[in-house]
This record gives structure tokens, sequence and C-alpha cells, in this order.
């Protein structure tokens, strides 16, 4: 069936096209971002050179995926300047860019999955598991949502191809359903990491907002995605946000390579207060009787030299954000 067989989208070309326009702009507001923080990262970085090559392919995927998408719009609104025949198919460049973002989001979805494997006090693969069953079925269904949109190119932005329509849904609550677990895991682990010192407690709260912060980003743009794609079928609102996930995936990647360094910081020094209390504290202390024993004194040592050494174990900071994976 010819294009000329399918219905054309009530508006105007303004009303149709003003969400990818605008989408577009705010993407390369944080594709700006995201190139910020790759310079703040490569200069001298100390990782694994694994970790080092991923980030290197996560800032040249999100480029060429600005660079598709550019290719795209200017498409529809130079060339075709006023016209809505052209949407009654897809480019091949944003079918493309749908397998670029399927590409990004599992790179940071996996590097989020590693991090959980490296938290060797989870106690259980459970949840290792269920987070990277969620992210593999994810990316499994971007990769066919990519094919049902080179073969089906005329059903993806209007009369949508049914099968279009279940894999791309498949795909981004997948994809949502990953960050939850994912931030929901690390949350928990933390929250029972803490052991009352207050040095520590601060630090993990620290850790505890960024990881909450990271996770409802992500999760609240793959929501909005979800609703208006399937809320307005003759609009492109949900390219507004399709363009933009891939950038924060991205922007969130390079953002918890970056603030290891500060939060490391933040462990280093609690760990000197809670050594230097610990080694300062009086061979007697009072009671309301008068002075303990030395051999009670040393009991309470042991123990508090216990709490530190569940302290110091820095098996949190060493494997989420803090130090090198």
């Amino acid at each position: 069936m010819s294009a000329s067989h399918y219905a054309l989208p009530e508006g105007g070309p303004s009303t149709i096209l003003g969400p990818v326009y605008w989408g577009f702009i705010v993407s390369l507001v944080l594709g700006g971002i995201t190139i910020v923080q790759a310079y703040i990262y490569f200069p001298a970085p100390k990782d694994r050179l694994i970790v080092r090559w991923t980030a290197g392919a996560m800032i040249i995927l999100d480029l060429a995926s600005s660079a598709l998408v550019a290719q795209s719009v200017y498409f529809y609104l130079i060339p075709n300047f006023g016209l809505l025949s052209p949407l009654m198919t897809v480019t091949p460049e944003i079918s493309a860019d749908c397998l670029l973002s399927a590409i990004i989001t599992f790179i940071s979805q996996m590097y989020f999955v590693y991090q959980l494997y490296a938290v060797k006090r989870l106690g259980t693969t459970a949840w290792i598991i269920i987070t990277g069953l969620f992210a593999v079925i994810a990316f499994a269904g971007g990769v066919a949502c990519v094919a049902s949109m080179y073969i089906f190119h005329h059903g993806v932005l209007f009369n949508r191809h049914r099968l279009f329509v279940i894999l791309f849904g498949l795909t981004k609550g997948s994809g949502a359903i990953t960050d939850i677990v994912a931030t929901t895991a690390m949350c928990i682990y933390l929250t029972s990491s803490k052991t009352g010192i207050p040095e520590t407690t601060g630090v993990l709260n620290k850790l505890i907002r960024f990881i909450i912060h990271r996770g409802a980003l992500v999760t609240l743009i793959q929501t909005f995605l979800l609703i208006s794609f399937y809320a307005a079928p003759d609009r492109l609102y949900w390219m507004s946000f399709h363009v933009n996930v891939t950038k924060l995936y991205a922007n969130t990647f390079f953002a918890m390579l970056n603030g290891r360094q500060h939060l490391r910081a933040n462990m280093s020094n609690s760990i000197t207060f809670a050594s230097s209390l610990h080694s300062h504290l009086p061979s007697r202390t009072r009671d309301k009787t008068g002075f303990k024993s030395d051999d009670h004194h040393l009991e309470e040592q042991d123990h508090h030299h216990d709490d530190l050494k569940s302290y110091e174990m820095p098996t949190v900071t060493k494997t989420v954000v803090v130090t090198d994976l």
C-alpha cells in the first residue's frame, strides 16, 4: 500500500512538528552537558580500560544520535517545509537513532547492573538477575522495534503498525522497570549498610540521593514517553521525549563516573574521623557509681572495633560510585 492511501494527521505543520523541534532543542542542551561531563572525565581517567572504552563509545554514540536526529529534523522542516505528506514515512535516520538509543540505554543500565554485581554484601543475586533480565528484554525489544520501523516505515509516525506499537511498549516499559528495580535494589543495600555513625550515615545518604535522582529522572522520562505515545497517537509529542531519553542515559552515565571523586573524598574523611575517634577512646569511662573496670572497657573497645570494621568495609563506595570499576 502506498503512502497516499494513509490518512494524514489533522492540524498544521507547526502543530504536528512543533514538539519534535522543541524536543530537539532540549536534546542539544542535554548533549552539550554530556560533552562537558566527558571533557571533565577523560583528561586523566584512572578507571579500568573497559570502563574508559565504554565511556568513549558512549560519547561517540551520543554525538551520532544528535547528528541523525538533526538530519531528520532538517528533512521534515527545510526541503519539505509546510508539507505533512513526508510524515507518512519515517526517515532511515530516525530508525538508526532508535538503534543507537537502545544501545546507549543498554550500556547505561548494564553498568548499573555491574555495580549491583560488584556489591558483594547484597546477600542475594535475585535483584541482579531481575534487573539484568529486564535490561536484556528492553534491548532485544529495541532492536526488534528498529527492525519493524525499517519494514513498516509507513506505519511509525502515524497510522502505526500494530507490531511496532507492541514492540515500542515492550521496549520502553521494560526499560522503565529496569531503572525502578535497579534503583530500589541499590537503595535497599545502602540503607542496610548504615552503622549509626553520623559521618557514615551522611555519606550513605548522599549516595542514596544520588541513586534516587538518577533512577527517578530516567524513569520519569520513560513514563512520559509511554503516556504520550499511547494517549496521543495522532500527534508527535512522544518524539520530544524520545530524542531526549538517549541524552539522559548518557548524561547520567557520565555523572556517575564524575561524581565518584567527590564521594570518595567524603568517604575518606569519614573513615579518617572514625579511625581517629576509635584511637582516642578513653581508657576508663565513668558510670553512675564510679569507674568501670579495664576488662569491661576492653570489651567495649572490641565491640566498637567490630562496628568500625563493618563501617570501614567500603563495599558500597568501592563499587557503586566512588572507586574505579
